[in-house]
């Protein structure tokens, strides 16, 4: 018999996206259903491989660093080369996110800088080692990001978070704030009490710290990761540059409206914003562009697509090892 999403799945799925720590007697309370039910769920649906990870979305910018994504087409680049890059890349501990893709380039990543010198010295370590494998290479810096939260499992309600990057402050975070942040960073749902022992702090203290941390906008929101496979969807990535950038209000709101979006980045560079969609085929993903250059055809000068393969990290922590 093949496994299939029933109606509670997709609204649990739904309120997970919204906010992964949220409680079960919480989403038992909306769905009116026992709260072992829910329990038992969120558990099943890890278990049978329909979430990669709970994460927490960090916004770095506010303790003095930066995110810059790095897009890459490489020349005539072997499988095993590719490995390494990727392994190289994705060891670093300032890398928060990098994908493979078909497109206009064939990678592309996220790295979290104290400084533009910082990113120089990253960059130029990689380039002398794979600077030979590159032909093409884009830096742009993020202003912002906005999450949009997943509807196309479960048509709820819009809810929109945006980070600033531009943002910039020197918050200063100690040893409680990094230990929440490292054990929050790829399990959003991990307990309180689990924290505090892991830290040997009070229990009360770890949820004042994290509470101080929501309230200053240093945790942006607590989300999930789909398994895109099992879903039959698959990633997209919309790079585009506009002739005009007042429009990115109403282009955020048409992507919001096509039930296929949950990321836009604004971005300094070569792209003004990157769209991240997720579709069930080719003709999906024509009928959206088609409709988006209806909209919006004076309004960008081009833009590249790109049919993501896979998704190594996501972590949002510039602290991670």
């Amino acid at each position: 018999m093949k496994e299939k999403l029933d109606a509670y799945d997709k609204k649990i799925l739904f309120e997970l996206d919204i906010d992964s720590r949220t409680s079960a007697s919480q989403i038992a309370k909306k769905l009116k259903i026992p709260k072992e039910t829910v329990n038992y769920r969120i558990k099943r649906l890890e278990k049978h491989g329909w979430v990669n990870r709970l994460y927490t979305i960090f916004n770095a910018s506010l303790f003095g660093y930066s995110y810059y994504r790095v897009f890459l087409k490489f020349y005539k680049l072997t499988a095993s080369t590719e490995t390494e890059i990727i392994d190289y890349i994705t060891n670093d501990p300032t890398c928060a996110n990098l994908r493979t893709m078909e497109g206009q380039f064939d990678m592309v990543f996220l790295t979290i800088q104290k400084n533009p010198a910082e990113l120089k010295g990253f960059l130029q370590c990689f380039f002398n080692l794979y600077g030979m494998d590159v032909e093409e290479k884009n830096v742009q810096m993020m202003i912002k990001t906005h999450k949009l939260n997943q509807k196309f499992l479960y048509n709820g309600k819009t809810i929109k978070k945006t980070c600033n990057h531009m943002d910039t402050k020197e918050y200063m975070l100690d040893n409680t704030d990094l230990g929440i942040m490292k054990a929050i960073s790829t399990d959003a749902r991990t307990k309180l009490s689990d924290i505090a022992q892991s830290l040997q702090r009070d229990s009360r203290l770890v949820e004042y710290h994290l509470r101080k941390m929501e309230r200053l906008g240093i945790i942006v929101a607590y989300t999930i990761d789909l398994n895109l496979t099992k879903l039959k969807r698959e990633r997209i990535q919309i790079d585009i540059a506009l002739n005009d950038p007042i429009v990115i209000p109403n282009i955020i709101n048409f992507f919001d409206k096509t039930n296929t979006c949950l990321f836009i980045h604004e971005m300094l560079g070569k792209y003004d914003l990157s769209v991240e969609i997720y579709v069930e085929n080719d003709e999906m993903l024509r009928d959206i562009l088609e409709k988006f250059k209806e909209h919006f055809l004076e309004k960008y000068a081009y833009y590249d697509v790109s049919h993501v393969y896979k998704e190594f990290v996501i972590n949002w922590s510039p602290f991670h090892t």
